[in-house]
């Protein structure tokens, strides 16, 4: 009687999923591939260049290190723009928060959002909030006022519904041009400067 194969599927709550099982020819060796996000059939893949499967070390320490290196980055951004071909439509909301230095903090749940964020504009996900920030290594204001007005724009254009929560409570919804339509909100250029109502 042939042996049954010994295998694992770890999964993320985020639906991710990676299989695992032992080398075949090679004692001390796992290989790790990377399975369909949940929810996601190979449809929705034609136009995302999937992440190759790697062999590992059984040493749990190195294995870890080795799959966080050479696999996880790229399987992360790869899953977000799968899943974000399962849906599409206008109108799902994204709310950005500015703190009272301007620098900006995305709440947004959507697969294509963070894909566009973390993987294109190339902000990092705070793993304590699970919202999305710029590098604290940028510091110039000028710098992150301009480098939010894209992301703004980019979402905008993507068809998702901006909401800016500024540091003193006040909200706003920027119009599709980029600009701020009464009086009172932030002007284009800075959305850290709001303009006030005479």
């Amino acid at each position: 009687m042939p042996e049954r194969p010994v295998f694992s599927v770890i999964t993320s709550l985020a639906g991710l999923q990676l299989y695992i099982t032992p080398r075949p020819g090679r004692g001390g060796q796992f290989v790790i591939a990377p399975l369909l996000p949940a929810g996601t059939e190979h449809a929705h893949t034609d136009d995302v260049s999937a992440p190759r499967g790697i062999a590992v070390s059984a040493d749990p320490v190195k294995a870890a290190a080795h799959v966080r290196r050479s696999l996880l980055r790229d399987f992360r951004f790869a899953s977000m723009k799968a899943q974000s071909n399962t849906s599409s439509g206008p109108g799902i909301p994204v709310t950005i928060t500015l703190d009272p230095n301007g620098r900006p903090e995305v709440k947004v749940a959507n697969a294509r959002a963070l894909f566009e964020l973390l993987g294109r504009e190339e902000f990092v996900l705070d793993p304590a909030t699970g919202r999305c920030r710029l590098p604290g290594t940028i510091r110039n204001p000028s710098v992150i006022g301009w480098r939010t007005n894209r992301a703004v724009q980019k979402l905008e254009r993507l068809g998702f519904i901006v909401t800016i929560r500024l540091a003193d409570g006040r909200t706003y919804k920027p119009s599709r041009q980029g600009h701020a339509a009464p009086a009172n909100r932030p002007t284009a250029g800075d959305l850290r400067t709001p303009r006030r109502t005479p």
